[in-house]
C-alpha cells in the first residue's frame, strides 16, 4: 500500500508520444481503487484528461519516500500550495482534525477539494495572492502570522507547492528552527533512481527527488 507522500508514474498515451510517464502524488486510495489530482498542464496531462470510464492506462509505484509521522509532542502544521494540495491530502486524512492547514494559490479558482478538506481538519487557513479568498496575500505570510500570534508549542512543517514557495519556506523554517518535511515538484523519467535525471544538490551530497525524496527533511538544504 501506498502512504502519504509517494508518487505513481503514469503513461499518457499508448505511443512514445509523449515519451516519459508523468508523476503524480497519490490523492488517496482504497483497496479498489487510486486517485490522483490532474491539473491540466500541457499535452501529458491533455491525454489524460481526455481518458474514459473504464479504459486501461499505465502506471507504476508506490515509488519515493513518504512524510514520516510527527510525534506525540509534535503539533503538525502543513502548508500547500495550489496542486501540491495533492501531496498532503492523504496525510491530513491521518494527522487528525487538529492539524493545522495553510492553503495558498494564486486565485480562489485554483483552491482544490476544499470541501473534502473541511471534513479532514477544523484549521483551515485559506490565503490567495489576490485576494479572492481568505487572507489576502501569500501562503507562507499567513503562516508566519500564525506562528508570531499564536503559542503553538513544538509546531512540524509538512509542505508541497511550487519552487518559489517551496524556498521562501525552507529559510522560514530554518531561521526559526522549525523542524519541517518538503516534497519537491520535478519532473521524473524513471522513477527508481537510475537516469539521475531529477539530481539536486543537498547537504549530505546529491540526492535524487524520485528515490531518496521526493520528500526531504529541511536539514538536507543549504
Amino acid at each position: 500500500m501506498p502512504a502519504p507522500g509517494q508518487f505513481y508514474l503514469l503513461r499518457t498515451s499508448d505511443t512514445l508520444d509523449p515519451l516519459l510517464r508523468r508523476p503524480f502524488s497519490i490523492l488517496r486510495w482504497s483497496d479498489a481503487s487510486l486517485e490522483f489530482l490532474v491539473r491540466l498542464k500541457g499535452r501529458g496531462t491533455l491525454l489524460l484528461r481526455k481518458l474514459r470510464a473504464g479504459e486501461d492506462t499505465d502506471l507504476i509505484g508506490p515509488l519515493g519516500s513518504g512524510y514520516p509521522r510527527p510525534s506525540d509532542t509534535e503539533a503538525p502544521v502543513v502548508v500547500a500550495g495550489g496542486v501540491g494540495i495533492a501531496s498532503v491530502y492523504s496525510l491530513l486524512e491521518t494527522l487528525g482534525a487538529s492539524a493545522h492547514l495553510f492553503y495558498g494559490a494564486r486565485t480562489s479558482g485554483e483552491l482544490y477539494l476544499l470541501d473534502e478538506i473541511r471534513r479532514l481538519t477544523d484549521n483551515i487557513h485559506i490565503s490567495t495572492d489576490d485576494g479572492s479568498m481568505g487572507f489576502s496575500g501569500s501562503v507562507l505570510e499567513e503562516l508566519v502570522e500564525f506562528l508570531d500570534e499564536t503559542s503553538i508549542v513544538k509546531p512540524v512543517v509538512y509542505a508541497c507547492g511550487p519552487e518559489g514557495m517551496i524556498e521562501r519556506l525552507v529559510l522560514l523554517l530554518k531561521g526559526r528552527n522549525i523542524p519541517g518535511y518538503i516534497s519537491l515538484e520535478e519532473r521524473m523519467a524513471c522513477g527508481i533512481g537510475a537516469c539521475l535525471g531529477c539530481v539536486i544538490r543537498t547537504r549530505s551530497g546529491y540526492k535524487r527527488v524520485c528515490k531518496e525524496g521526493p520528500v526531504f527533511d529541511v536539514k538536507e538544504f543549504e
